[in-house]
């Protein structure tokens, strides 16, 4: 693929997210617009919101596992892996702002995501384990909790960077928010 078509076709797919998100009803030729190409680029890739749904799915898994894989979840040290990961996971939260209940309906991605979660819920096992996080917790608390902080950062908290946003996610993780 020509460098051009690369930036123009990644142009559509996060101008898709974005507006998507906003509002699934989203036209192809508004998201065109918005990405400033033709909207018969667009239509020549992608034939119909479907096909260009897919294809943001597969581009946020995808980031989604770049993301795991930057971590490096089984090798880095623990705090530093859990920092570096929500880091990550913020940027992609905010690049690839998608529905997720819609990206779960297809089977390929689905298995992909349900893969990363337990590359996730590993990596927690062994934060546990090597005494970052508590013992005395419910089975599986720390699992779905992690993703409702990086996901509230995010969204609500997008005039910090990344990186600063990790910092809030990963004190609260670990400290909660009380005062002792």
């Amino acid at each position: 693929m020509r460098a051009d078509a690369a930036r123009n076709l990644e142009a559509v797919l996060i101008t898709g997210a974005r507006m998507l998100a906003a509002d699934p009803g989203a036209s192809i030729a508004s998201i065109a617009a918005e990405a400033g190409v033709d909207r018969r680029t667009v239509y020549r890739r992608f034939s119909c919101r479907e096909e260009l749904l897919a294809a943001i799915y597969e581009s946020r898994v995808t980031a989604i596992e770049r993301a795991i894989e930057d971590a490096r979840l089984r090798e880095a040290p623990v705090a530093v892996a859990l920092h570096r990961y929500v880091e990550n996971i913020i940027a992609v939260n905010r690049t690839w702002p998608v529905d997720l209940a819609r990206m779960l309906a297809d089977d390929t991605i689905r298995r992909r995501r349900d893969a990363c979660i337990a590359e996730v819920d590993a990596f927690l096992r062994r934060a546990t384990d090597e005494g970052l996080l508590r013992r005395d917790q419910p089975e599986g608390w720390a699992g779905p909790l992690l993703p409702e902080l990086v996901n509230l950062v995010a969204h609500q908290q997008k005039h910090l960077a990344p990186g600063k946003a990790a910092d809030v996610v990963v004190d609260t993780f670990l400290h909660g928010v009380g005062a002792s």
